[in-house]
């Protein structure tokens, strides 16, 4: 008998750790980023965000992303600006599938940059799994920070 316990325990304990290793995978975030080629990036300084589409309840998932996109386009050497900005950064998410529009988590989150006159998108970043929105979590700086790490493109 306790020879075996001693060949069950290294097995049960490996299914374990399997097991948490293939719920953590499915709950990773995954970036992904599309920009035109042809497009010049080297004039591009000052930003605003695009306005619109937000509602009340979305409000607040909008402005904490915002937030912490404002901290990293810093970092890149970029001013936000009112006035004549040379491009404009949208923000679009979709709740989790099931979860109301009050829910605190996004199953996908993108920013889209564009041409400050509308008419041409430069740049799309996308984090899609599951992205709390709690203030307790990282989760949405994480994914605000993945996003933005690969603009401006490197061609």
């Amino acid at each position: 008998m306790s020879a075996l316990k001693r060949t069950t325990r290294p097995v049960y304990i490996f299914s374990v750790l399997l097991a948490a290793g293939f719920i953590l995978a499915g709950c990773a975030t995954t970036v992904n980023h599309s920009f035109d080629p042809a497009a010049s990036y080297t004039g591009l300084k000052s930003y605003s965000w695009a306005t619109g589409g937000t509602g009340p309840t979305q409000d607040l998932v909008v402005k904490n992303v915002q937030y912490l996109a404002d901290q990293a386009l810093e970092k890149k050497g970029f001013r936000k600006t009112a006035e004549n900005p040379d491009m404009m950064v949208s923000v679009s998410y979709e709740n989790e599938i099931g979860i109301s529009e009050y829910g605190y988590r996004l199953r996908m989150l993108t920013l889209g940059i564009q041409k400050a006159d509308g008419k041409q998108l430069l740049w799309r970043g996308t984090a899609t799994g599951t992205i709390s929105t709690d203030a307790a979590s990282d989760d949405l700086k994480r994914a605000v920070q993945g996003i933005l790490a690969k603009f401006p493109p490197t061609k």
